[in-house]
């Protein structure tokens, strides 16, 4: 199985992110926007750590 790339990952968490923050009528306060939300950052928070070694 294929490793999923830190760049897939993040698009991938974005895409969840718009989709449900529209299904919640973009209720932006709601746990699970929160939760995808806080992953992201944590996601983007390790590329950038990643891009300034290179």
């Amino acid at each position: 199985m294929r490793e999923i790339s830190i760049q897939e990952r993040i698009r991938i968490l974005r895409e969840e992110l718009y989709r449900i923050s529209y299904q919640l009528n973009y209720e932006l306060t709601h746990p699970k926007l929160v939760t995808i939300s806080q992953q992201l950052d944590h996601l983007l928070n390790q590329y950038s750590k990643i891009q300034q070694k290179v």
